[in-house]
């Protein structure tokens, strides 16, 4: 595929680096969420899961960044219009849900009255002990999390419908070799 139509290095690294990071965002939140409250383990899991959201969030940041700075390759002349329209909506949106994402977290956090800390750093509380918000801003982040994920299985099943029945090769774009 010529390079024009590919993302550069750079690109491709954060966009990798982010979906194992989100993948494993999902897995640490169904897990954590069904032990023991007070347990040493949920403590030991909560910070995991905030500090890999909070690198995420930042990862998102550089990424934006990036794309902002470097462009993005044009998609193949192959692609109709309806598909370009969606594809540009749901990259959209999938950068809003990276940002609303560890933001809601960290406000849920904020509330909860446990201290938040970023790989052993403490970060400001935004907040004070409050059940009511704290429960606003989780259900903000599970909601959230919900639509990443759906956004998520539409930007692969169009990736994989594109690659394996227009055969247009867009995966090549996002590959790392």
């Amino acid at each position: 595929m010529d390079n024009q139509v590919k993302y550069n290095k750079p690109a491709i690294l954060l966009h990798w680096l982010m979906v194992l990071l989100i993948f494993a965002l999902f897995g640490l939140g169904w897990y954590m969420v069904d032990l023991p409250k007070g347990s040493t383990e949920r403590t030991w899991f909560f910070a995991l899961h905030k500090s890999v959201g909070l690198t995420v969030a930042i990862l998102a940041v550089l990424r934006l960044g990036w794309r902002m700075f470097s462009g993005v390759p044009a998609l193949p002349d192959s692609i109709p219009g309806w598909d370009r329209l969606l594809a540009g909506l749901t990259h959209r949106l999938l950068y809003v849900l990276m940002f609303i994402q560890p933001v809601s977290g960290y406000i849920s956090s904020s509330f909860s009255g446990y201290m938040t800390r970023f790989w052993g750093m403490p970060l400001p509380q935004w907040g004070w002990k409050d059940p009511v918000l704290n429960e606003l801003f989780t259900d903000i982040h599970v909601a959230s999390s919900v639509a990443l994920l759906c956004l998520i299985f539409l930007h692969v099943s169009g990736a994989l419908y594109h690659q394996f029945f227009k055969h247009d090769d867009i995966l090549s774009r996002m590959r790392p070799h």
